[in-house]
């Protein structure tokens, strides 16, 4: 087989290189593992990943808990759609950890359909409290008895707006990459670069 001019041979070593074929939303309770398997995802396989949250204190140069305080949760809610859309928007499709509220608002759904391929990393509050370390960034997990209510109360609207759902229930973040891998190729979302 001929090779173009300028490519370099591939080294039998060398892994696959993949690329999205649209946005991929990871969404799911706190403590899911969204941000870790999208970085760990995104490490592997040589595509982009971003946490949302973090892309929206870097554009509105304020914490979340910030917006909250300053404009309350609806305004938040608001900025996290229009922050759905850029991302979207932009030129390479990427691995997009979401907070975990996101689900909240119809405009959010519909976003999270519409905009790219959505995957719920599905997780009971119990096994989400026994995976956050530090619970006092967490305000949420300060009671159980209210995570368990508010984790009970989104799974319908986690899977309203997923197009896939991966059960994270005792698996490590290797097992779920692996799983949201497989579900990504098999729909045709990642493909071999």
């Amino acid at each position: 087989m001929a090779r173009e001019r300028g490519q370099r041979p591939k080294a039998a070593g060398d892994k696959p290189t993949y690329r999205l074929t649209r946005p991929v939303f990871l969404i799911g309770f706190m403590g899911a593992g969204k941000s870790t398997v999208a970085r760990r995802l995104a490490r592997a396989l040589k595509i982009s990943s971003l946490d949302l949250d973090t892309y929206i204190e870097r554009e509105r140069g304020k914490k979340i808990k910030q917006i909250f305080a300053d404009e309350g949760e609806a305004a938040f809610r608001r900025i996290e759609v229009d922050a759905l859309a850029e991302v979207a928007a932009m030129a390479s499709p990427m691995l997009v950890s979401c907070g975990g509220g996101i689900v909240t608002t119809d405009a959010a759904r519909d976003a999270l359909q519409t905009l790219g391929y959505t995957v719920f990393l599905e997780i009971g509050a119990d096994e989400a409290a026994s995976r956050i370390s530090d619970r006092s960034s967490r305000p949420l997990f300060q009671d159980l008895d209210s995570a368990r209510a508010l984790c009970e109360s989104r799974q319908p609207l986690y899977r309203a707006a997923a197009a896939g759902i991966i059960d994270t229930s005792g698996k490590n973040v290797y097992s779920i990459s692996r799983e949201v891998q497989r579900l990504l190729e098999r729909e045709g979302v990642l493909c071999r670069a």
